[in-house]
C-alpha cells in the first residue's frame, strides 16, 4: 500500500502572472497612476507599481465589502472625470503637474487616524494612499529589498513582523 503523493508546491506569482479584472481597464490605469505619484520607489526600496500594489489592490477590492467597492470605484471615476475635464484626457494619461493638480487637493491632513473626511473624493484618496502604502510595504519585493528591516517608518522598526494588515484600521 503507497502512501499519500506528496505534491511540489510554488508559490502562484511564480507560475503565472497576476490577473487583474475588478477594475475596468480606465480605471486601472487611474488606479496604477496614483501607485506611480503616491508611493514612488525611495532609495533601495520600491514603490508601489515594483510591489504591484495596484494588482493586490484590484484582488482586495473585488473581495471587499459593497461600500469599499463604490468608494474606489466612485473615486477612480472622478479621477478621470476630473482630468476629462480639465485636460481632456484619462488621469492615466496626465503628466505630473497636470496630476498633482487634480489629487494635492484632496491630500489632506487628519486630526485623528480614524477621522474619516466627509467628502467622497477625499475619503477616497485617503484609503487609497494608505492602501497603496501598506500593499507596497507587505510585498515581497519590499521584504527582499530590505525595507521590512531596515529600522524605517514605525511599521517596520526590525522589532514588527515585515507584514501589517492591509486594513490601516487594524493594529499589530
Amino acid at each position: 500500500m503507497q502512501g499519500p503523493a506528496k505534491l511540489n508546491l510554488v508559490a502562484p506569482d511564480s507560475a503565472a502572472e497576476t490577473t487583474t479584472g475588478f477594475f475596468s481597464p480606465v480605471q486601472f490605469s487611474a488606479l496604477n497612476k496614483l501607485a506611480e505619484i503616491l508611493v514612488p520607489p525611495i532609495k533601495n526600496s520600491p514603490g508601489a507599481l515594483d510591489a504591484r500594489a495596484p494588482e493586490f489592490l484590484d484582488f482586495l477590492i473585488s473581495r471587499s465589502p459593497a461600500l469599499t467597492q463604490t468608494l474606489y470605484r466612485e473615486g477612480l471615476d472622478g479621477l478621470n472625470a476630473s482630468a476629462k475635464k480639465h485636460f481632456h484626457k484619462p488621469f492615466a494619461e496626465l503628466d505630473a503637474k497636470q496630476a498633482d493638480s487634480i489629487i494635492r487637493p484632496l491630500l489632506v491632513v487628519r486630526a485623528w487616524d480614524r477621522e474619516e473626511p466627509k467628502d467622497p473624493m477625499t475619503r477616497f484618496m485617503t484609503q487609497v494612499h494608505g492602501d497603496l502604502r501598506t500593499a507596497t510595504r507587505n510585498s515581497a519585493e519590499w521584504a527582499a529589498s530590505g525595507g521590512a528591516t531596515s529600522g524605517r517608518g514605525r511599521f517596520n522598526s526590525g522589532r514588527r513582523p515585515a507584514w501589517k494588515p492591509i486594513d490601516p484600521r487594524v493594529e499589530v
